[in-house]
């Protein structure tokens, strides 16, 4: 408890991380980056593992983890100041605030990498892609962004299919064995520690990307 305290109290004085007021987050995001690049978000990064990994493989673009503990963005803000990877930053807040940061559709793509699939029913509004969460993208994303879930949970992945349907959004993509499929590419095949274990564990993994407009 120690440790985890000490993290909490240094992730908030790491150049790389934000957190406070939603509009002080949001300028000092601009004044970090200090480019135009295409902006794209990590949601319950935990310790930035695909954040960091986006950003490495694709330069040209400013890549954001998004997570409620700062306990679990110190290890990749810590991670990212090492390596020098100047292209990715992270916020301290709740997915459901990030419209009060964002105040302008600014977000080119969403990531969400095995998330917790709150598998009880009175949970399910706090799944991340929930029609309350649904509507904070569409205030934050520009037109035809790409929102990229990766789950080994069959009941999140069939759910996610569900809402997509009913909130009539576009499906790009979805397969429920994303490694025995034709959907191969380098960004949907990052692999966090808990994925590969995930795998050892002889489970499929399962990947549905969708469009709002």
């Amino acid at each position: 408890m120690r440790r985890k305290g000490r993290k909490q109290k240094e992730v908030r004085t790491l150049p790389n991380v934000f957190h406070g007021k939603p509009e002080e987050i949001s300028d000092s995001l601009v004044k970090y980056f200090r480019n135009e690049k295409p902006l794209v978000l990590e949601l319950g990064c935990g310790n930035g593992e695909y954040t960091l990994a986006l950003a490495q493989k694709f330069p040209d673009k400013n890549f954001v983890g998004v997570d409620l503990k700062g306990s679990r963005i110190w290890t990749g803000a810590k991670k990212a100041l090492a390596l020098s990877i100047t292209n990715a930053a992270f916020i301290i807040t709740k997915a459901d605030r990030l419209h009060l940061i964002f105040n302008k559709p600014v977000v080119e793509e969403i990531w969400i990498p095995f998330p917790n699939p709150f598998p009880l029913r009175k949970s399910i509004k706090q799944r991340l892609v929930h029609k309350r969460f649904l509507d904070v993208y569409g205030k934050i994303c520009l037109q035809e962004a790409k929102i990229h879930l990766k789950t080994d949970a069959e009941i999140l992945y069939q759910y996610a299919l569900k809402v997509i349907e009913e909130e009539k959004l576009i499906l790009v993509a979805a397969t429920d064995d994303l490694y025995s499929s034709d959907l191969y590419k380098e960004e949907i095949t990052i692999q966090t520690k808990y994925e590969q274990q995930h795998i050892k564990d002889g489970k499929s993994i399962k990947y549905v990307c969708s469009r709002l407009q």
